[in-house]
């Protein structure tokens, strides 16, 4: 895969900080040309998922009286790629895996992924408004003149304020490059913890935009994380400690003027706070 820089400005615009969350993403241009590692990469995937497809169809042929659906038309039902009988549908799951490394470097996602972990979109206009809605909802776009979908167009603008937030001048600059209307689409949904670690994400989404006339695939990804990230125990202990300044400083209040009297005062209230205590320990 070739990546090509031309999405620089659309990348920028998908990192930001609000007050409650950090928004970390990236728009990455590839073409689908393969370089000497990605052809090794394409052959290994190929080779592996054409091996699994054989070894199926084997397994199918061998089970007396053959058992109810394991048959060469069964396994060779459409994945999102198409059937992978097909070398062109195994190819397009060889591209998305090497965007994948690619964009991800420090991750290989040649040997954990299978082509179950992606959904195939039927709609680009969903797919837009999906985007749109979580983005939108944490930073504000401008209103500009856009062209109906179902046109087949976009209009991308110069004004200066569409390339400070999302909107559908950044859609007009990745129109101008892809061809949306042409392209094929798919999604895919790792694991949280794939790439947050001790940072869980509110929500990610990854898209891949792929535009076989062109032989180019256009990968967005973006995720929200929590503004401040703590695990469930770091939450606990600094709720806790919390609790413990507060009910030190209610003590000496109240014994300053309740004398003797305070202890039920403060045992009250110490209940009250235990039982508030094991609400959020169990979140």
């Amino acid at each position: 895969m070739k990546f090509v820089p031309l999405f620089d400005e659309v990348t920028s615009v998908l990192n930001f900080s609000t007050l409650d969350c950090r928004v970390i993403g990236g728009c990455d241009l590839y073409t689908t040309k393969a370089a000497g590692s990605d052809k090794k990469l394409y052959r290994n995937i190929e080779c592996s998922l054409e091996s699994q497809y054989v070894s199926l169809l084997k397994y199918s042929a061998s089970i007396i009286p053959p058992r109810e659906g394991l048959s060469p038309k069964t396994l060779s039902q459409p994945s999102p790629f198409g059937p992978l009988s097909q070398i062109s549908s195994r190819r397009t799951f060889a591209y998305l895996i090497a965007i994948l490394n690619a964009s991800h470097s420090d991750y290989d996602f040649s040997e954990i992924l299978s082509p179950a972990d992606f959904r195939r979109e039927r709609s680009l206009k969903s797919v837009i408004n999906v985007i749109d809605s979580n983005l939108n909802a944490l930073k504000p776009v401008s209103s500009v003149n856009i062209q109906n979908l179902s046109q087949g167009g976009f209009s991308a603008t110069s004004s200066t304020s569409l390339t400070r937030s999302w909107g559908p001048g950044m859609w007009g600059i990745i129109n101008k490059e892809m061809v949306l209307k042409d392209c094929t689409i798919y999604c895919w949904l790792p694991p949280d913890e794939l790439f947050d670690g001790d940072e869980r994400s509110i929500w990610s989404m990854n898209y891949f935009f792929f535009n076989k006339d062109l032989k180019r695939v256009t990968y967005l990804h973006v995720r929200a994380i929590p503004a401040i990230t703590h695990g469930p125990r770091e939450c606990v202990e600094t709720f806790k400690l919390s609790l413990s300044r507060q009910q030190s400083g209610a003590n000496k209040r109240a014994r300053f003027w309740l004398g003797d009297k305070a202890d039920n005062v403060i045992y009250e209230e110490a209940t009250e706070l235990d039982e508030d205590e094991e609400i959020w320990t169990d979140n």
